[in-house]
């Protein structure tokens, strides 16, 4: 990466690109792309920016290895990250938009599970009748093990979702699943109820920084235009 050249990352696709692109736009920053494909982009008046369109994950690894000095990405995938990806970035601002919540979910045929505790004691059922540990689906593996550790839950084990998470309890590869929800519609459909205190994170889009570009004084003017808005 060129010294004088400051990488912002924004989603290359869906609801929260169309959002993020609405923010320069409310700040007068006027993108310049060569086509609706393209990856890279310009902003108008400003030939030192650089604008990436990357998926959100990739933006949260950018900004915590430095690729890129501003992003717009998701809270849940900040929080999901490694610590030393994590500890590099700073969240400057918290949208009300891109809005969901992680949450543990478990089948509605569970009518005795209705709350952590009640979820500790299936897990020793489980491992005591069953004679193997309650299985859990999720992508957020670091937040699903820190909710169950400071909920006491130990005897459990965790199953890599890479698709539909929702539909793991139904096809048996899974117990129970920790996974985004906006309306919760998609979690009744697949005959899931959420458990209460339930909630292992809110999460919405936020505007992020990497630390060591918050000395510089031109990211810190767009981060000014950006916060505005």
């Amino acid at each position: 990466m060129k010294k004088n050249i400051i990488n912002i990352s924004i989603v290359n696709k869906g609801r929260l690109k169309i959002e993020s692109e609405n923010i320069f736009k409310k700040a007068k920053l006027k993108i310049l792309t060569k086509s609706d494909r393209s990856l890279i982009a310009s902003i108008k008046g400003y030939p030192s920016i650089r604008i990436i369109y990357q998926n959100a994950s990739e933006i949260i690894q950018a900004l915590g290895t430095g690729t890129c000095e501003i992003g717009i990405s998701g809270k849940d995938l900040w929080r999901e990250s490694e610590a030393s990806i994590q500890s590099k970035i700073s969240l400057i601002k918290q949208y009300e938009w891109g809005k969901s919540d992680l949450v543990v979910a478990v089948s509605k045929s569970w009518l005795d599970c209705v709350n952590p505790t009640d979820l500790e004691e299936i897990s020793y059922e489980f491992f005591n009748k069953k004679k193997r540990l309650m299985r859990c689906a999720t992508k957020f593996k670091n937040l699903t093990n820190e909710w169950m550790s400071s909920r006491g839950i130990t005897q459990y084990d965790l199953v890599t979702s890479l698709g539909a998470t929702e539909n793991s309890v139904e096809i048996s590869k899974a117990d129970f699943i920790t996974d985004l929800s906006s309306s919760g519609e998609t979690l009744r459909q697949n005959n899931l109820k959420v458990i209460d205190d339930g909630i292992i994170l809110k999460s919405s889009a936020c505007l992020f920084a990497s630390k060591n570009s918050l000395k510089n004084k031109e990211v810190k003017k767009i981060l000014k235009l950006l916060i505005k808005n």
